[in-house]
């Protein structure tokens, strides 16, 4: 399962995810701080009911994970995003004779602050462009193909026109490491609970 998962959400875009025996999910975490000069180790315990999702028994199990995963983590994305539209590749026919595109254009509306951005292969073949644009090889559904300043740029195939932005704790992720065989389908279970909201960027 480990594995799997880690194909999805692979190069570190979110920093808490955890795998667990049961449902409800039982998560401990330990942090450090230091209280009066003095540090100390302060445990965490979470309690997470996990959903069901029906997996396809056809094909790659494997697969079928990834594809339901990602296709949650993009619908959670679209609802509890605050949305901003912007005009770069459809400028209209008149305005198109004089209109040249500038990549620039698509940086400005980045927010430097945040720790990535999941984009569409269009979006990243303009930015690349760009001399702040470091390339980086990455791997995973969810592919890491370089970085802006601190900013992780991240390239998911199924997008089109679109910009995710967002850090490594909007997100928790909790999946049940025991799959369910239940006749024609696999029942999986697992969570991807919003921590703080992010922001889409549709690019007409």
């Amino acid at each position: 399962m480990e594995n799997t998962i880690d194909t999805i959400f692979g190069n570190s875009l979110f920093s808490n995810i955890y795998f667990v025996n049961s449902n409800p999910a039982k998560v401990e975490t330990f942090e450090i701080k230091k209280i009066n000069s003095e540090i100390k180790e302060i445990k965490k315990e979470q309690s997470f009911d996990l959903v069901r999702h029906n997996i396809e028994k056809s094909g790659l199990t494997s697969l079928n994970i990834r594809e339901n995963v990602k296709h949650s983590l993009i619908v959670k994305m679209n609802f509890t995003s605050s949305i901003i539209e912007m005009k770069y590749f459809n400028v209209g026919f008149l305005k198109s004779l004089f209109y040249k595109k500038d990549p620039k254009k698509l940086l400005d509306v980045f927010n430097r602050k945040s720790d990535w951005i999941i984009t569409s292969d269009d979006i990243i073949s303009e930015i690349s462009s760009l001399r702040e644009f470091e390339y980086i090889a990455g791997y995973g559904d969810i592919r890491l193909v370089g970085k802006i300043g601190e900013t992780l740029v991240f390239k998911i195939n199924d997008l089109k026109n679109i910009i995710y932005m967002g850090n490594k704790e909007s997100i928790t992720a909790v999946f049940n490491k025991n799959l369910i065989d239940d006749k024609d389908i696999i029942i999986m279970e697992y969570l991807l609970q919003v921590n703080e909201k992010m922001t889409k960027i549709i690019v007409h």
